[in-house]
């Protein structure tokens, strides 16, 4: 279980909660790492984010579920947040408060690219979930 009462682990906490954007790395299939800003919502245990059928990271997870997610450091480099995880793919539809938090945080998001919310649904039907396994930054 990750601690998120040590020094590092509140600052990512807090990110966590406030963060728009969040980098995903997956791993190709000649290993080659492939990171992608994605949005993302963390619910205190796991990180959700929404994919398109093809995309490359489904196939990713699918070849080889390990990921790693950061965070955007500051103009100096500094506020450091990297997440080491494990992702699934997950059939069965979010339970309707999960999915209310998600759209709540992306609901300005969605109408700057504009998309509504049933087109974001169906544009984007894959359901990520990423497990945190460990955490490390400064």
């Amino acid at each position: 279980m990750v601690d998120f009462n040590s020094p590092i682990g509140r600052k990512i906490k807090r990110r966590l909660r406030e963060e728009q954007i969040i980098w995903l790395i997956t791993v190709d299939a000649h290993n080659t790492p492939q990171p992608r800003p994605v949005w993302f919502h963390w619910d205190g245990r796991d990180i959700l984010i929404f994919s398109q059928t093809g995309a490359a990271k489904v196939r990713h997870i699918q070849h080889n579920p390990n990921v790693a997610l950061n965070f955007n450091t500051d103009s100096k480099g500094d506020e450091v947040g990297v997440m080491i995880g494990e992702a699934r793919i997950q059939a069965e539809a979010l339970p309707a408060n999960r999915m209310r938090n998600y759209l709540r945080k992306y609901s300005q998001g969605l109408q700057d690219i504009g998309l509504t919310v049933a087109e974001m649904k169906a544009e984007y039907p894959v359901i990520l979930l990423v497990n945190l396994v460990s955490l490390r930054g400064f």
